[in-house]
């Protein structure tokens, strides 16, 4: 498996603290399974905002600690559950600030999950603004945040852009050691993502990263590796860095006895060696006697690896293959050939056949593969003339097979047209007899139909006969009726005249009678409107007169006192 060319880095522990477990004494509010799980989170800061001189502090770390929460086997926090920390930050305590800020960093260092919680509860602004600080302290741990939140790759654009980036490589200029680790750790976060390199690298981003290999902090200078490596991973910045002085910086520390320091340079001079035009630099830095006396020593299989790679990128550059040779490489990668890891060995033997020069592992391949070539072969030989064989079997079968086959489809044929010519006969058959039956049917309905039309015809001219009768039957009551009506109205006008001008007088009667009722209900209802205007005007003199009075009152008592 090819290991990956890009590393990220993460601060995981505030240096100098104490250790979290004897909070369990001092921190009465917070529950035990909330502090074992700041402690497996390493969130030791909050010892000191635990025990914090000022209430409200406590309270607020009191709060965090309690929103801590377990999902499956990671410590997270609940939704909203950083807030705390966010409204620390706005007290003018130096230690509660630096305490919340530690805190973020470290939780951001142990899961990027709590990421984006970060972003909603305390702000991308707020953390800006901290890295800005005038407090070198403040700077410190704010950078150290950024740098943590660069693993998130979906934070990456946002650190670039809304400057951050601008930021880490103003700290990264000052003479501040802390404040350099910080900003480089960030680098390197942001540099496993090629697009951007460019960003990281311009306004002479990559020349401050070089120069880091000679401040002197092992931390620093690892750091720098690494960036520089995840740098190297972009084909097209090798030729750059070895352009801007990074070559040789980053050979020199092939010799280093601390594997903190190999592990990545070694990976950077195997991306160096990658690039053809970096070659005659390589080789001016004494690199290949580097990389041969750590192929002959080393035991870790990652340097191993890097070792095997970087040698076989320079063997792929036939015009320095002598020199190569002349340089002791051949020394180099054959202990590689027989490193426990298949791949490592499998690069190392392929460098070596490079350089025309094949080990005894890969004669007896050769060997074996030859004899297995030629015992495939020769059952090969065996296979085709077993299949020839075979096939003219088969084909005498086949040939057998088709004639009796043959055979059975011409009986089939004929079988199927006898049943054809049956079938046919079968159905003009049964099509006569149903034409006979149709035609039978077809005059028993004509039948039918003349006899119903008859019968039709004949109830009509019943019917019309009937309502004839009954017509003349209905005009004759009728004239009957009208002339009985006709009696009756006669002897009804005589008395209508009477009956109508009494009725007038009753319905003048009652007009006035309801008018007088309603003047009469008018008159009393104006009276109780009066009497309750009189009641309310007396309310409200009384009212008035038990206020002055009180006031009154209060008057001679604020006179008595």
């Amino acid at each position: 498996m090819r290991r990956a060319g890009t590393m990220k880095l993460k601060t995981l522990r505030r240096p100098g603290v104490q250790d979290l477990s004897k909070m369990f004494d001092k921190a009465g509010e917070v529950s035990e399974n909330h502090l074992m799980w700041a402690e497996e989170a390493g969130l030791e800061p909050l010892l000191d905002l635990l025990n914090h001189e000022h209430p409200k502090i406590r309270a607020l770390a009191e709060e965090f600690a309690a929103n801590l929460d377990k999902v499956d086997t990671d410590v997270t926090v609940i939704n909203g559950g950083l807030k705390p920390l966010g409204e620390m930050l706005k007290y003018k305590n130096m230690s509660g600030q630096l305490g919340s800020l530690w805190t973020l960093a470290i939780f951001a260092g142990y899961s990027e999950e709590v990421h984006h919680k970060i972003i909603a509860d305390i702000s991308w602004g707020t953390i800006v603004r901290r890295a800005k600080s005038e407090f070198i302290e403040i700077q410190r741990v704010a950078c150290t945040l950024i740098a943590n939140l660069s693993l998130s790759r979906d934070l990456q654009d946002t650190i670039i852009r809304e400057e951050g980036l601008a930021v880490l490589k103003h700290h990264a200029r000052q003479d501040d050691i802390q404040l350099k680790r910080a900003a480089c750790n960030a680098f390197a976060n942001l540099c496993t993502n090629h697009d951007h390199i460019p960003a990281i690298i311009d306004d002479g981003g990559l020349e401050l990263i070089i120069s880091f290999l000679s401040s002197g902090d092992d931390e620093l200078i690892a750091t720098a590796l690494h960036c520089l490596a995840n740098i190297l991973d972009n084909p097209n910045t090798r030729t750059a860095v070895a352009q801007r002085g990074g070559l040789v910086p980053i050979v020199n520390f092939l010799d280093s006895s601390s594997s903190t320091l190999l592990k990545p340079a070694v990976t950077a001079v195997a991306y160096l060696a990658m690039e053809t035009a970096n070659h005659p630099a390589l080789l001016q830095a004494d690199t290949v006697e580097k990389l041969v006396n750590l192929g002959r020593k080393s035991k870790n299989e990652e340097i191993q690896y890097w070792v095997a790679t970087a040698l076989d990128a320079l063997a792929s550059n036939a015009s320095i293959r002598p020199e190569l040779k002349q340089r002791q490489a051949p020394e180099g990668l054959k202990p590689l050939t027989k490193a426990r890891d298949p791949e490592i060995a499998a690069i190392a033997t392929a460098a070596l056949a490079k350089l025309g020069i094949k080990t005894r592992s890969e004669l007896e391949r050769e060997a074996r593969e030859r004899a297995e070539r030629e015992a495939a072969e020769r059952a090969a030989r065996e296979a085709a003339e077993r299949a020839e064989r075979e096939a003219l079997e088969r084909a005498a079968r086949e040939a057998a097979e088709r004639a009796a086959r043959e055979e059975a489809e011409r009986r089939a044929r004929e079988d199927a047209e006898r049943r054809a010519r049956e079938e046919a006969e079968r159905r003009a058959r049964e099509e006569a007899e149903r034409r006979a039956r149709e035609e039978a049917e077809r005059r028993a309905r004509e039948e039918a139909e003349r006899r119903a039309r008859e019968e039709a015809e004949r109830r009509a001219r019943e019917q019309a006969e009937r309502l004839a009768r009954e017509r003349e039957q209905a005009e004759r009551e009728r004239q009957e009726r009208e002339a009985l009506e006709a009696s009756r109205r006669a002897a009804e006008s005589e008395l209508s005249e009477a009956e109508q001008r009494k009725r007038a007088l009753q319905e003048r009667q009652r007009q006035r009678a309801l008018e007088q009722d309603r003047q009469k209900a008018e008159r009393e209802r104006l009276e109780e409107e009066r009497r309750q205007h009189l009641y309310q005007r007396n309310l409200e003199q009384e009212r008035i007169m038990l206020e002055r009075e009180a006031r009154e009152r209060e008057e001679r008592n604020r006179r008595n006192a």
